[in-house]
């Protein structure tokens, strides 16, 4: 959400604030999030992408000489000598992974649960949300969070990421973009390759500029999405993710016309959007009605944590340097799949602690749903 400017700044630095979102600056070619040259060249250390210079980290194009590569692109460990090409097989070519050492209790991996995930990023793209962005799509950042995805459940997981923003945005992919499915599968693309075409969406989702003014709605835009989706992006016998990130609600009451104290000088927005239950069961409908296939990571400003008011008396979970409001509807989406399945962390942690929030919710909330998530068949 804009950056409005606390009560001592008075009404003439708040109507500043309200052009904010209309003042970005120039793109310099060949810099990052910018428009690589005619020739395709981008600044030391980044890389051309559908047009745009992004930083990818480790050279999506290279692999150890040790690795072995299968047809589809993906990078495969050498096998173990059992005969299944599995590094944590158990030495009778059935590829099971049942002597796999599980990560929280040293004991053995039980290879149970799903097997599959479908993950979808639904961002604000408003311009206050810019730094929170550019940490998450950060191509060490998200490739760590690719390969935290890989290793849920014993590994091996064959999952599919999807971007979009806040504004009914649909499909975000990279420019030019030539894949017939509109987002990124593991089947597909290796890790590094994934974290460049996240790296390229969520530029886009950053520099649309997001919904109108105090219209931001992450959680309706990704239940639109997925709800009138024809890509087949969503699964049966995967488990759902919906990754959720805002400074603001989703239709927060605080942006409808009498939620604030500014009358006629800030508008607002006139849409409540439907009752967050009525959200969460259309998912759980797309999911054969099993609420164990749909789990969410809200990053999000904390509803319960009072940091004082904005000019138009717009209630904070923190202001200064991060400046968010309170997600009463997100932290409810989140508290309705309490335990396994919903996960909320504090945006205010500031934009480097917005990977760390989504690797965490996979490794101590995600890989226990999915474990716990039994598709049919």
């Amino acid at each position: 959400m804009r950056k409005f400017v606390l009560g001592l700044a008075g009404l003439s630095a708040f109507f500043a604030g309200l052009t904010l979102e209309g003042c970005k600056a120039p793109c310099e070619v060949g810099a990052e999030s910018c428009e690589c040259t005619g020739g395709g060249v981008c600044d030391p250390g980044l890389t051309c992408l559908s047009g745009l210079c992004v930083n990818a980290g480790p050279n999506p194009n290279e692999q150890s000489s040790n690795d072995e590569t299968t047809n589809s692109g993906n990078t495969m460990n050498p096998g173990d000598g059992d005969g299944d090409d599995d590094p944590t097989g158990d030495g009778d070519g059935d590829d099971t992974k049942l002597d796999a050492l599980d990560g929280e209790t040293g004991g053995p991996c039980v290879d149970t649960g799903c097997k599959k995930v479908d993950m979808l990023f639904a961002m604000d793209g408003s311009l206050s949300m810019i730094e929170e962005i550019n940490a998450l799509k950060a191509g060490q950042a998200f490739l760590s969070i690719v390969n935290t995805l890989e290793d849920l459940n014993c590994g091996g997981i064959d999952y599919r990421i999807g971007v979009t923003g806040d504004n009914d945005n649909g499909w975000v992919v990279p420019n030019n973009w030539a894949d017939p499915n509109p987002w990124f599968d593991s089947g597909t693309y290796t890790p590094a390759q994934m974290s460049v075409h996240f790296q390229a969406a969520a530029t886009k989702v950053g520099n649309s500029g997001g919904a109108s003014l105090g219209c931001e709605h992450v959680l309706t835009t990704a239940v639109n999405l997925i709800g009138g989706d024809a890509s087949g992006f969503l699964r049966d016998d995967a488990l759902l993710v919906m990754v959720l990130m805002s400074d603001v609600d989703d239709y927060g009451w605080y942006d409808q016309v009498n939620g604030h104290s500014c009358g006629d000088f800030f508008e607002g927005c006139n849409v409540a959007g439907q009752p967050v239950p009525t959200l969460y069961d259309t998912l759980v409908a797309l999911k054969g009605g099993d609420p164990a296939g749909v789990s969410a990571i809200v990053i999000a400003g904390d509803p319960t944590v009072n940091a004082g008011i904005n000019a138009c008396s717009q209630p904070l979970s923190c202001g200064g340097a991060v400046e968010a409001y309170h997600a009463d509807r997100l932290y409810e989406f989140a508290d309705i799949q309490a335990g396994t399945n919903g996960f909320a962390a504090e945006i205010c942690d500031g934009p480097m602690a917005v990977p760390d929030a989504v690797n965490t919710a996979l490794h101590d909330n995600i890989d226990l749903a999915c474990q716990e998530f039994q598709p049919e068949g």
